[in-house]
């Protein structure tokens, strides 16, 4: 066995450098398992403690919207069968919440007035019913520019509530297999005049489903108010 200049072994070089090396070995394989630790532990947070969340699916069968136009009317064309509907089944894994959101484009032709005018009294008129219950027509003075086409004047109702039916019994949470069918009955009046003539007018329902279990409704949005907006809050959120 030789000795080094400083009285140490060759053997003696080995050993330490093999211990060294072990010591970093040890080091890299205990931060990868630390690592691995918090991975698994956040993969495995989404238990069902207060505010997380479940696995699962939440979707609707296709198709979520439906668009039906109207254009050059007479006096009343439209007499109540000219029905425009959507009907969805949820097929999600998980209970969820569904809405409804109604668009009304309209225009003008050669006449002065939009064939729905906001009024949802004169000119155009539309009544959406879901079998039980009657769901709300966007009213009022309207918006144009963008998202709104050129021209056009439009009009929205966000989120209605929706609900499946047991006989007559609304149920708020779907599960898979609930449908619900949408029906728009549209109305344009004999007495409806020339300003009228050339006016158009589109009503677009677009289906929506939410996770129910993490996701509480408001306390406003109850069976009591199928058919009206179910605005946002803090704690519930529709997308």
């Amino acid at each position: 066995m030789s000795a080094l200049v400083d009285g140490t072994t060759k053997v003696g070089t080995r050993r330490i450098r093999r211990l060294r090396r072990f010591g970093l070995a040890s080091a890299v394989a205990g931060a990868a398992a630390l690592l691995g630790g918090v991975a698994y532990a956040l993969l495995t947070a989404t238990g069902t403690g207060s505010g997380s969340a479940s696995l699962g699916s939440v979707s609707i069968g296709t198709p979520v919207t439906t668009a039906c136009s109207y254009t050059n009317l007479a006096p009343g064309d439209l007499t109540g069968s000219h029905t425009c509907s959507l009907g969805v089944t949820y097929s999600g894994t998980l209970p969820a919440y569904m809405s409804l959101t109604v668009q009304v484009q309209s225009a003008k032709g050669i006449g002065a007035k939009s064939l729905y005018d906001g009024s949802n009294s004169t000119g155009l008129t539309l009544s959406i019913s879901d079998g039980h219950n009657t769901y709300i027509v966007p009213t009022g003075a309207g918006a144009t520019g963008s998202p709104c086409p050129a021209t056009y004047t439009c009009w929205t109702a966000s989120n209605e509530l929706a609900a499946w039916y047991s006989g007559s019994t609304p149920t708020l949470s779907f599960t898979t297999g609930k449908a619900v069918t949408w029906t728009v009955t549209p109305h344009f009046p004999t007495i409806a005049g020339n300003p009228y003539q050339g006016a158009h007018a589109t009503v677009t329902l677009t289906a929506q489903a939410v996770q129910a279990g993490a996701n509480p409704l408001p306390a406003g949005c109850t069976t009591s108010t199928i058919g009206h907006p179910c605005a946002a809050t803090a704690t519930f959120q529709w997308s």
